[in-house]
């Protein structure tokens, strides 16, 4: 039998090895050199006007959240790493975007029900290692009719092929968590039935990433999600 106890323990624990991680490397120098055309894709594809609510899950240093806020929107950048986001404020002030700075976990967003109008991630929600609470969560804080738009690598890609490469060797992940998984069209879309449709998917020949964004269904009370 599962130790309740014990299994809410280690995945703490996992959340904190997660946390260190992204603050001792230097993530927002690779956002900036390998992906920062991205968050700007993700925006558009989004169709993130003046106005919007926008929510950035796991937004790192802004890659999305700054673009979002320099296309007029109202955008909250949400991470588990409070260091990315220090950084992701002096980004922001010397490219003038305003926006709102807030630690958070992405299974568990502090937001209300329905309280944006967009909610995305670029290559960042697919690290988080409860699949089904994750897309869960995207869900909850999107409205009905909104738009949840989500980029992540492919399996074909580099970063996927590398990922593949480095799971035999990784510890194995407390009960319920998964490793990431890439290809947002195949994982996101799937993860909850009933609650979305597909509005778009965009990927770019052999690209490394998939772009996946979808309307949030207005005719749905479910908000049940499956991982795959």
């Amino acid at each position: 039998m599962t130790n309740p106890t014990g299994t809410v323990e280690a995945d703490r624990a996992l959340k904190a090895r997660h946390r260190a991680m992204w603050a001792q490397g230097d993530y927002p120098s690779v956002a900036a050199e390998l992906i920062s055309e991205l968050g700007e894709k993700l925006v558009r594809a989004a169709g993130v006007g003046p106005g919007d609510r926008v929510l950035d899950v796991a937004a790192g240093s802004g890659n999305v959240a700054i673009p979002a806020a320099l296309a007029g929107a109202d955008v909250v950048a949400s991470d588990l790493t409070p260091e990315l986001l220090e950084t992701g404020r002096r980004l922001a002030r010397e490219r003038g975007a305003r926006l709102r700075w807030q630690e958070a976990d992405a299974e568990a967003l502090p937001f209300d029900d329905g309280a944006f109008d967009t909610v995305l991630s670029c290559v960042g929600v697919m690290f988080a290692p409860h699949h089904r609470r994750a897309a869960t969560e995207l869900v909850r804080v999107c409205r009905p009719g909104g738009t949840i738009g989500v980029l992540n690598w492919t399996p074909e890609g580099f970063i996927g092929q590398m990922l593949a490469t480095l799971k035999p060797y990784a510890p194995p992940p407390p009960p319920g968590a998964q490793p990431p998984r890439c290809g947002a069209t195949r994982t996101m879309s799937a993860s909850c039935s009933g609650t979305w449709s597909p509005a778009s998917r965009r990927s770019a020949g052999r690209s490394p990433w998939t772009a996946s964004r979808h309307r949030r269904s207005s005719a749905s009370t479910s908000r049940s999600a499956t991982a795959r």
